[in-house]
């Protein structure tokens, strides 16, 4: 069984058709095949994604709404949320420093490289990374991370 840390923009891929869409409903309609994980925080930045969107006018009002309602209906259910922590923030800071990343990208990034500590610590496997960023990805790679970015399966 793996282990997949996404960031919102890979999952919201599971919401919004685009590149990527397909191999992403893929690997989450696998139960009990993987797990899969994510900072807390990718709760507020799905449901930004789909307000985007609607200002974009590539859905509506009434689109948006049902997205949201969705997802907060059953993120609960696929996705093991990490809560912040200190040591998150303080990583996610020098990660900022090395990289160039966004605040949420870095926020990602330390907490993959957090639950890969857990995970080897209980002799598992370091997490797949999921992302469609490619600062990001060459971030993750760069901190010795497999990364995987959903449009490059369609």
């Amino acid at each position: 069984m793996a282990t997949y840390y996404l960031d919102a923009s890979a999952l919201v891929k599971r919401y919004l058709q685009e590149s990527g869409s397909h191999w992403i409903n893929k690997l989450l309609v696998q139960p009990g095949s993987h797990s899969f994980s994510s900072l807390e925080l990718i709760a507020v930045e799905v449901v930004c994604a789909f307000s985007r969107v609607e200002r974009e006018q590539r859905i509506g009002r009434t689109g948006r709404d049902r997205l949201a309602n969705l997802f907060r209906d059953e993120v609960n259910t696929f996705l093991d949320l990490i809560p912040v922590s200190a040591d998150i923030l303080q990583r996610a800071s020098l990660l900022a420093l090395c990289y160039p990343l966004r605040a949420y990208d870095a926020m990602h990034l330390a907490t993959a490289l957090d639950l890969w500590a857990d995970l080897v610590e209980i002799g598992l496997p370091a997490p797949i990374f999921v992302s469609a960023d490619a600062n990001l990805l060459a971030a993750a790679r760069a901190e010795g991370l497999t990364a995987e970015n959903p449009n490059e399966h369609e």
